[in-house]
């Protein structure tokens, strides 16, 4: 959930939590052969689900709890995935961070099940397994998990969560569609007021847009391509685009990289989103989702 250096290597192969959904889960793979790890092997009974009185717990939210192990062994995993020489974020930052996290984690997770998503143990076991497969050594994962400060609880406890929230991760970003308005517009740019006033008296004065476009930025003519409401950088030109018609200029906007002089070549209600476009819309949609749920949500923060 962080920068997940130290994870990548072994959690991720075969786990697919990004991706995960109840028509796509990982079948059971035989292990005869196989060292079973201390760590992962199968109990009798299944580890329950932390709540707030059967565990010490760093958080609640909307009544569940965050273990406080979990949250501490978070914080070390965290700053394990630094590397050396990288600056490290202060205690407080760290914790912030983490604790932040944790809850977004468990409000996904949450929606999950209230949605109908189920992953149960005995699907928890299956994707253990199917780890244990790939790796080829139950001592490989044994090993990764004890560097990392897991034991079998904790780590069928991540594993579930995660893959829950994976999925209505999943939900949220796959609801944006692939058409939506967006204009094509091109800008006249110039990095001083003075520039800027020459090429709008020019425009007035029936010069070409397009031609100026080429003189003030050579390498690209001004060309910003088709963009959705929300994905640029400056909210000003974006605002300003939106409100013009095709064939018509903005007068000049200033921003803190310059000058601009916005013309809107083209408009449609359902263009295609660019790859990048689209991702950038699907990020905005779960921050909102999760300012929203953060805003109905009962969390109370434990820790001191």
């Amino acid at each position: 959930m962080f920068k997940a250096k130290t994870l990548v290597c072994l959690v991720l192969l075969g786990l697919a939590l990004a991706a995960c959904r109840p028509n796509a889960s990982i079948e059971p793979t035989p292990s005869a052969g196989l060292p079973e790890p201390t760590l992962v092997a199968v109990s009798d009974t299944p580890a329950p689900t932390p709540t707030p009185t059967s565990l010490p717990a760093a958080a609640l939210v909307n009544g569940e709890a965050i273990p406080l192990s979990y949250y501490q062994n978070e914080v070390l995993r965290y700053r394990a995935s630094f590397t050396e020489g990288e600056a490290l974020p202060t205690d407080p930052e760290i914790q912030t961070t983490v604790l932040n996290s944790l809850v977004d984690q468990l409000l996904l997770a949450q929606q999950a099940r209230e949605g109908g998503f189920t992953f149960t143990d005995a699907d928890v076991q299956q994707r253990i397994d199917a780890l244990l497969a790939q790796l080829g050594s139950g001592s490989a994962l044994t090993d990764w998990m004890q560097i990392n400060y897991y034991d079998d609880a904790e780590f069928r406890y991540a594993l579930k969560l995660s893959t829950e929230a994976a999925w209505q991760r999943d939900e949220i970003i796959n609801a944006v569609p692939g058409s939506v308005e967006q204009v094509r517009a091109r800008q006249i740019f110039a990095q001083t007021l003075a520039g800027a006033e020459r090429a709008l008296a020019s425009l007035n004065s029936g010069a070409s847009f397009d031609e100026l476009a080429w003189q003030y930025s050579p390498e690209t003519g001004g060309e910003l391509g088709w963009f959705p409401r929300g994905y640029l950088l400056f909210p000003d030109i974006e605002a300003a685009a939106f409100l013009l018609a095709p064939g018509e200029h903005s007068g000049i906007i200033q921003t803190e990289i310059g000058y601009h002089i916005i013309q809107v070549k083209e408009r449609s209600d359902a263009h295609p989103l660019s790859t990048d476009a689209r991702l950038s819309l699907q990020t905005q949609a779960l921050a909102q989702w999760l300012e929203a749920r953060r805003s109905e949500a009962q969390i109370e923060q434990v820790l001191p």
